[in-house]
């Protein structure tokens, strides 16, 4: 849990307070990873290995459909570290967290860079067993 932790906070570089704080130790971090991590994987999977359609072989497409995803997991990822924050701080009593909405919006930021680049290298793996989509992204 750990790694994952460090993960999330990029190695210490973006340690938010109260609000990282609380995310650990609420637990909260594992399942935003697990979304940012299966979400990307899936869809990349669907895009090259059960659509791959010609139509879909276009890189204007393939780049929407991962900022779609990125999307989607950045949303669910900060709707998952919304719920936990306020179950934890309920639960603890904790009236004045200190967390802010700045923080819901640039750890968005991080579920939302690392859910791009996990669609980008999960491309770079499936696409060689793709017919149709072998040469997108590039």
């Amino acid at each position: 849990m750990d790694i994952i932790t460090e993960i999330m906070e990029l190695f210490g570089a973006a340690y938010l307070g109260d609000f990282s704080k609380y995310m650990f130790q609420s637990g909260a971090y594992g399942p935003v990873f697990y979304v940012m991590l299966l979400l990307p994987l899936i869809v990349a999977f669907v895009y090259y290995i059960v659509l791959d359609h010609i139509l879909l072989a276009k890189f204007r497409k393939w780049l929407m459909i991962g900022a779609s995803t990125a999307a989607v997991a950045t949303v669910v990822g900060t709707i998952i570290a919304h719920q936990k924050l306020t179950g934890f701080t309920f639960s603890q009593n904790i009236l004045e967290a200190g967390i802010g909405s700045a923080d819901f919006l640039s750890f968005g930021f991080i579920i939302f860079a690392y859910s791009a680049l996990l669609f980008f290298l999960f491309s770079l793996v499936f696409k060689s067993f793709s017919s149709r989509s072998r040469n997108i992204p590039f």
